[in-house]
């Protein structure tokens, strides 16, 4: 069984409904992982730390809302800080080689609104050269990412059904990630 490593970058898990309930359905399911909770670990991070858990883990997987069409400021600062030259890249960073990188987000809006001709103007896929970049420096295999549409939930604004939908759909993203976890 791999060892598989989570970073949760909602930078306030406790207010989020549809990345809280993808982390509940990985939480009760039987594939043993560690997940490491940035919105509690903060900004200034025990970087060793951080790579002890990296060194350990065969797959690395960042579970995140997107946010102006990429990932959290606080999942970049984990990654700037514990992705580091000598570590992870360059002549002497080999810590990541052969590691396996997934990416795993919620999107607030439709697929409507990700495609050519769109709001959004490109497929979502198109947003993630920076993870396939990442994975190729770091010497990673770049997994298909996981990802689901419609998961914006705002109390007070969104209806029960929207609510209902949003849980609906995020313990089906959950079902789906431990699925391809499963498969390693």
């Amino acid at each position: 069984m791999p060892n598989i490593l989570i970073i949760s970058g909602h930078p306030d898990l406790k207010t989020s409904l549809a990345n809280k309930t993808i982390l509940e359905t990985l939480d009760t399911s039987d594939l043993p992982f560690v997940l490491r909770r940035l919105d509690l670990l903060g900004w200034d991070l025990d970087v060793e730390k951080e790579q002890s858990y990296v060194r350990e883990a065969d797959v690395i997987v960042f579970q995140f809302p997107l946010y102006w069409y990429s990932y959290p400021a606080i999942i970049k600062n984990w990654v700037e800080k514990v992705f580091a030259h000598g570590f992870a890249y360059g002549s002497k960073g080999t810590a990541l080689t052969g590691k396996h990188l997934m990416v795993s987000f919620t999107v607030g809006g439709g697929s409507d609104h990700y495609r050519k001709g769109g709001q959004n103007r490109h497929p979502v896929e198109e947003f993630l050269y920076n993870f396939e970049q990442m994975a190729e420096l770091c010497h990673m295999i770049y997994e298909p990412p996981v990802y689901s549409f419609g998961s914006a939930y705002i109390p007070g604004v969104s209806t029960e059904e929207d609510r209902q939908r949003v849980i609906k759909n995020s313990k089906d993203h959950g079902q789906r990630l431990l699925e391809r976890l499963k498969q390693f």
